[in-house]
């Protein structure tokens, strides 16, 4: 019971942390998101920086605590000075959206029905995460053996035993070793970490998107907001089919396919739709390019969808919007670089052209 109440705290934790990234980068690039959309810029800015120190650490083969003190150095260092920024920063009185404002009885009410979903969905997401497939045994073994050998994807997560080389199949993304690293300094099993922590991170930052969407949608009205919400729950909650991103949510929310069908890719086609309407709005394409970078970091799956979701999404406005000048164009590349470098890597590693032996 002990350590499921650590589980809360760091779930807490992490919210605050990537609240506080979220609004310093909202305030440095003059955004007024709503709440839900601040935390999940922080999410994507946290993980974008988090696989830059980490893919580092692990092609050098560094050790786990390494990593573990390493990040949480800088992480205290970048928290400080986004601290600073959110002291400082002002929100111009021009501001879209002024949070001030008090919600009306009716609102009020919506909203707390809206979270009362939300808290049920967490509580049936955790209920419901019994089933322990091959995949996640293995992703659990690959963070309890990094835990216990003090690596990074050196040994097999099934066997237990040391690899030849490194498959980059899963050290290209470094969302497994972000749970690994923090059960290591907190004595906190990884299991326990990934399954309630990151489980039901996963079920927040889902309803986060689709309030921030249809805060878009709706411009701002916080009712239709909350009931388009309260609605997606409970369709995810009783349209029980296989294989879908809600099945994925509440049966392996804990897993990063389950971040990339219902956080990452919400949230890029979320991002697009708003290009589309303001194609001219270098915020939104700023937004994008971070999705991007931190999309591979989430989830290995990202690696393609993502930036074909963009390209077919981008090159349909091309068509329809009749675009052809080159600003558009460079802005579209910059935004599929990331994920294109990454696959450049991982077809490299496929022809045997990088090899990383342990």
């Amino acid at each position: 019971m002990l350590q499921l109440f650590f589980c809360i705290v760091i779930l807490m934790l992490n919210l605050g942390v990537y609240w506080l990234l979220g609004k310093a980068a909202c305030i440095k690039c003059r955004l007024h998101p709503v709440l839900a959309e601040v935390v999940c810029i922080g999410f994507f800015a946290y993980f974008a920086l988090f696989q830059i120190v980490a893919e580092i650490m692990i092609f050098t083969k560094q050790k786990l605590h390494v990593l573990g003190y390493v990040w949480l150095a800088l992480l205290i260092v970048v928290l400080a000075v986004c601290a600073w920024i959110v002291k400082k920063g002002r929100v111009p009185q021009t501001a879209v959206y002024s949070p001030s404002v008090r919600p009306s009885r009716a609102t009020r009410m919506l909203l707390a029905l809206m979270a009362a979903a939300i808290v049920c969905e967490c509580v049936t997401a955790v209920l419901l995460q019994r089933n322990i497939g091959w995949d996640f045994a293995y992703y659990i073994g690959n963070m309890t053996t990094s835990v216990a050998t003090d690596t990074m994807y050196l040994y097999d997560g099934n066997s237990g035993l040391i690899r030849e080389t490194m498959e980059l199949r899963y050290a290209l993304s470094s969302f497994y070793m972000n749970t690994a690293w923090m059960s290591q300094i907190t004595g906190i099993s990884a299991l326990l970490l990934q399954k309630y922590v990151m489980g039901v991170l996963c079920v927040l930052l889902a309803n986060a998107v689709v309030y921030s969407f249809a805060m878009e949608v709706f411009q701002r009205d916080r009712k239709k907001s909350s009931v388009l919400v309260s609605l997606t729950i409970l369709l995810t909650l009783f349209w029980d089919v296989y294989d879908t991103s809600g099945q994925f949510l509440m049966l392996r929310g804990y897993e990063a396919k389950a971040y990339c069908a219902n956080v990452v890719l919400p949230m890029a086609f979320y991002l697009l739709y708003r290009i589309w309407k303001k194609d001219y709005d270098l915020r939104n394409w700023a937004e994008l390019f971070l999705i991007s970078c931190a999309s591979v970091a989430i989830s290995m799956s990202s690696l393609v969808i993502v930036p074909v979701m963009t390209a077919i999404m981008l090159l349909a406005h091309m068509v329809v919007e009749k675009r052809r000048d080159m600003g558009f164009i460079r802005k579209a590349i910059y935004c599929l670089l990331p994920n294109v470098c990454y696959m450049l890597v991982y077809f490299c590693y496929e022809m045997e052209w990088l090899v990383v032996e342990v």
